[in-house]
């Protein structure tokens, strides 16, 4: 009896120690078929880097998160969800340009950048919901063209509220994005979209650096990143993510909004897209400084202006 009980109790110890593989039961397991980055396209479509001149060495915190930094900025806090589409990239990017905005107008201008404009207007930024997109012509898109304003799905926010739903109607049914228009959604002050769009001043990469990456979150706001992901990051739920099994799925565009260490591990703090009921309430932490998974490999980000053009 001892015996049973002994082996019973080992058996118990040994799941409990062991975490959850079974990751098309997740809740989340829609997300293992929508459409990534495309991994092989970012070489050739990185921006040139940024050169930095600081008047002063910057004295770098142990631990930084945006959202205490620059409270005024209420972007920092939210979550956006990508939805049906593999759209992370748009989304993600649209996100940064958002906090960037507010940030570098010390809070006195809130205007929230739609990922309508890059998803479905700029075609040289990616392949859609089915292609995914790519960061450097995002970047430089919001440059050369402006991008509108546009709130959640479903909303009445902004010129173009985002268009595609928050989960899939089904395992084979991921509808494609909509069509360009110039013509904002019926109820918002401005018809042509052409009118609402703001424009970047300047858009770069920043250099594969763990310190640069820190210095330029630190000062400008936070950072479009890609990484690896597998489909261990599924079942994320707390603590720094690091990959241990699972298949490479592509490429995920996400938000990097500062720093900090957890039990001696760095850690990037990122907000993702797949919406709040995911990770840590949409965020989550992952290894910092090893390049993991290629964090730290294709960051990008820009300066807004705010010159009107129209």
């Amino acid at each position: 009896m001892f015996r049973i009980i002994l082996i019973l109790a080992l058996s118990i110890a040994i799941r409990a120690a062991v975490p959850p593989t079974n990751i098309t039961a997740s809740p989340f397991a829609w997300i293992l078929d929508v459409a990534g980055v495309p991994l092989d396209k970012l070489k050739e479509t990185r921006l040139h880097p940024a050169i930095n001149v600081f008047s002063e060495d910057i004295i770098l915190p142990d631990r930084f998160d945006a959202r205490e930094r620059w409270p005024e900025c209420g972007s920092l806090k939210e979550i956006r969800t990508q939805g049906c589409c593999g759209s992370c990239a748009y989304v993600s990017g649209a996100s940064a340009m958002t906090d960037r905005w507010c940030i570098h107008s010390k809070g006195q201008q809130h205007f929230v950048f739609g990922a309508f404009d890059l998803l479905s207007c700029c075609y040289a930024c990616g392949g859609g919901c089915t292609g995914g997109g790519i960061p450097g012509p995002i970047w430089t898109y919001w440059v050369k063209q402006g991008v509108s304003s546009g709130g959640p799905f479903n909303s009445d926010e902004g010129c173009h509220p985002y268009p595609m739903p928050p989960v899939c109607p089904s395992k084979e049914d991921h509808p494609d994005e909509p069509n360009c228009s110039r013509q904002c959604h019926q109820g918002y002050n401005v018809t042509d979209c052409t009118m609402d769009r703001r424009f970047g001043r300047v858009a770069y990469s920043v250099p594969a650096d763990e310190r640069k990456i820190m210095e330029e979150i630190f000062v400008n706001g936070p950072v479009q990143a890609v990484f690896q992901w597998y489909a261990d990051i599924v079942n994320y739920s707390g603590g720094v993510y690091r990959h241990k099994t699972g298949h490479l799925k592509g490429g995920h565009a996400i938000k990097l909004i500062g720093w900090g260490v957890e039990d001696g591990t760095k850690y990037w703090l990122v907000a993702n897209s797949w919406g709040k009921v995911w990770g840590d309430n949409g965020f989550f932490k992952i290894v910092r400084g090893e390049n993991h998974c290629g964090i730290e490999e294709n960051v990008h980000a820009g300066l807004p202006s705010f010159v009107q053009y129209n």
